[in-house]
């Protein structure tokens, strides 16, 4: 496993970047999840910002490859892509990161284009980030109303649920 900085996590986004836009694109992106990661994580006790500020601004690694088509295999390219640079600890992150979290159930009813297993944000901090990226569109940030109207009209109620009760979970974090 090896150590990385902000800087260094933003080098890794312009080293797998396709070209100037994409990259402006999705840098902007991962900074606004960053920070509203980090103001999320900042409400509550026990967690590692630091991994919360490099796993937010690399979340997204595997958008380049993954812009145009099949963008649900965004987090598992982010993934390989992660584990390739030894990170395995934020390839986990990339893959967990797609709404509130896809499991092997999902994968089956919905026929999804992913390898069949469980890719669920399963610590605090993968789910801080994943509840950040949830309430950020492009590079702005909505409200969690809008982020479950959005998925309830791109994915249906289960999703939207799903949505609504990560945010929950992590709200509830605040006062453990």
């Amino acid at each position: 496993m090896r150590r990385i900085t902000e800087k260094g996590a933003i080098a890794l986004l312009r080293k797998y970047s396709t070209d100037g836009d994409s990259f402006d694109k999705v840098l902007k992106h991962v900074e606004t999840v960053r920070k509203v990661a980090l103001r999320i994580a900042d409400e509550i006790p026990g967690v590692n910002i630091q991994f919360i500020s490099i796993g937010s601004l690399l979340h997204d690694i595997g958008r380049f490859d993954c812009w145009k088509k099949d963008g649900i295999k965004h987090g598992i390219r982010g993934g390989e892509i992660l584990r390739k640079e030894g990170l395995p600890e934020y390839a986990l992150v990339a893959e967990r990161h797609l709404g509130a979290g896809i499991s092997k159930e999902d994968i089956k009813e919905q026929g999804l284009n992913l390898p069949l297993k469980d890719y669920m944000p399963v610590t605090k901090e993968e789910k801080i980030i994943t509840h950040a990226d949830n309430l950020v569109e492009q590079d702005r940030e909505i409200s969690l109303h809008e982020a479950v109207e959005r998925y309830d009209k791109e994915l249906g109620r289960k999703a939207a649920d799903k949505i609504r009760n990560l945010a929950k979970e992590v709200e509830g974090m605040k006062f453990r």
